[in-house]
């Protein structure tokens, strides 16, 4: 299905955000994998996904229906925190990789889903936790709750907050940490405060509880970067716990721990079907309870 579009609009306007607002059904994403493609032509001629568009722009775009990698069902046990017909969402646990991927062809909650869902719906992503943090996920059931979801994180309107147990005894009681991040030009699996860093990142966090030499923190992300608290953390010099990639103690009290010490426990976004403010919380896991609790 191809359309055409003239841009009448005067200011300069981004061809990706551009048509993800005029075509509800479809994400940002959507229109720049189709443009990776080539099927987006403005005045006949190939463009980038950042162009900026001017007025009297002639856009051509050759819809395509998403396609979904095969996913086989397994049988894994899920914490179902909540379920309606929009959305499902898991407190994950740790050492469960969310979606298929290089090294990890079976065994996550993608295929736990689909075994789940017995064929009646498709999970949909929208948005990740590392293999080791533990807590909130959200999966959307449609399309319409995936776009609607997916536009609410990329506007920053989904509110989520992380308790994250860090080395050493944080003096101030509340921080805000702004730096931005890229990947490490020494390791680029890792994630950075670096000179070539260029997205702003912004991390928030409050103090839950002091011992001798760690912190249990309150974490709120304003932006979602990849790894951003473990390297923010990283940065002021408290990494989290058991992090051994961003320089976290692996032994507390003479316990091992061999999982960063990160939960994503609460998350407040506007549901997809209804549009009120819905809030969901998950219990702090036995592993991190035990630092403070000893």
């Amino acid at each position: 299905m191809q359309k055409k579009i003239i841009y009448e609009k005067f200011e300069r306007e981004r061809i990706d955000y551009y048509l993800s607002s005029i075509y509800k059904d479809y994400s940002r994403s959507y229109f720049q994998k189709l443009n990776d493609k080539r099927k987006i032509l403005v005045n006949d001629k190939i463009i980038l996904a950042s162009y900026k568009l001017k007025h009297g722009d002639i856009i051509t775009v050759d819809f395509e229906k998403e396609e979904k990698p095969q996913i086989m069902p397994e049988k894994i046990k899920l914490d179902i925190i909540h379920e309606d017909d929009d959305i499902i969402i898991i407190n994950k646990q740790p050492y469960i990789v969310v979606h298929p991927c290089y090294g990890h062809p079976s065994g996550t909650l993608l295929n736990a889903l689909m075994r789940h869902s017995n064929g009646k719906y498709n999970p949909y992503l929208v948005h990740r936790l590392d293999k080791d943090t533990s807590g909130l996920i959200i999966f959307a059931k449609n399309e319409k709750a995936k776009i609607s979801i997916s536009k609410q994180l990329q506007n920053r309107s989904v509110k989520k907050k992380y308790y994250a147990a860090v080395k050493g005894s944080i003096a101030e009681n509340r921080g805000r940490i702004e730096a931005p991040l890229g990947r490490s030009p020494q390791n680029r699996k890792l994630i950075s405060v670096n000179p070539f860093a260029k997205k702003m990142a912004i991390t928030e966090f409050k103090v839950i509880k002091r011992k001798y030499d760690h912190t249990l923190l309150e974490v709120r992300i304003i932006t979602g970067r990849t790894h951003q608290i473990r390297s923010h953390m990283k940065y002021i010099n408290h990494p989290v716990i058991g992090d051994q990639q961003y320089g976290g103690p692996e032994t507390i009290d003479e316990q091992q721990y061999k999982r960063q010490m990160l939960h994503a426990y609460n998350i407040v976004f506007t549901h997809p079907s209804t549009s009120k403010i819905v809030e969901f919380t998950a219990e702090v896991p036995s592993d991190m309870k035990e630092i403070f609790n000893k």
